[in-house]
């Protein structure tokens, strides 16, 4: 991609992320946010099929970053096994990065994982992250999911636990944004009290004293 369709890039979808804020993204138009980047209809078309379809690359495009920090500060530790200590410090912070994007989008996480999101649904893209930053890590740090199952094959059960994991992580997110008056480092301690003791991928406590709550709509 050259520079010119980088900033194009970047424009939409500040401005699909900005729209989408204030009301529903299956509302929006190609037109419309368009108009609110500065750019032809055309160049929409020429990073997206849709409203939906620009705002889910959107907020990957920031969810992906994370998962570079994740494998960068991973990389760095050294090769596996990285210890515990060190994972636990790495996945909590990158974690507590997610949340934060959560909750810097908390209008739209909460319209896109609501039971009337539809085709605008933000819970497969959620959960499609957290799987295969879970994966990545798990390949990363040399660690397995420690469930045995007669008759099963590990690979088997060790997929059903990432899938398990990644859905929860999604439900706990939108009970999450119905209470705003927990704070991002608050949900992660209890999030982090929630993980099973069998997932090895734990999370380092937070320090609590952290950002502000929330916003409401």
């Amino acid at each position: 991609m050259d520079p010119r369709q980088q900033r194009s890039r970047a424009r939409l979808h500040a401005a699909v992320l900005a729209l989408a804020a204030d009301r529903p993204v299956g509302d929006l138009t190609a037109t419309a946010v368009a108009a609110e980047a500065g750019v032809h209809r055309s160049t929409f078309y020429e990073h997206a099929s849709s409203p939906v379809d620009l705002l889910q690359a959107a907020l990957l495009a920031e969810l992906d970053l994370l998962r570079a920090r994740l494998r960068d500060d991973l990389a760095d530790a050294g090769p596996a096994p990285v210890a515990t200590d060190v994972v636990a410090r790495v996945v909590g912070e990158v974690t507590e990065g997610v949340l934060e994007h959560v909750a810097r989008h908390a209008a739209l996480y909460r319209r896109g994982l609501g039971p009337d999101s539809g085709a605008a649904s933000l819970h497969g893209l959620l959960s499609a992250h957290f799987q295969e930053s879970s994966r990545l890590l798990q390949r990363l740090v040399g660690a397995g999911v420690d469930v045995s199952v007669p008759g099963v094959a590990d690979p088997v059960v060790a997929d059903v636990a990432t899938r398990f994991i990644a859905d929860g992580t999604v439900g706990a997110i939108e009970g999450w944004l119905r209470e705003p008056s927990l704070d991002v480092r608050r949900f992660l301690e209890v999030y982090r009290r929630l993980l099973p003791p069998w997932w090895p991928l734990t999370v380092s406590a937070p320090d609590v004293d952290g950002p502000e709550a929330v916003a409401e709509d």
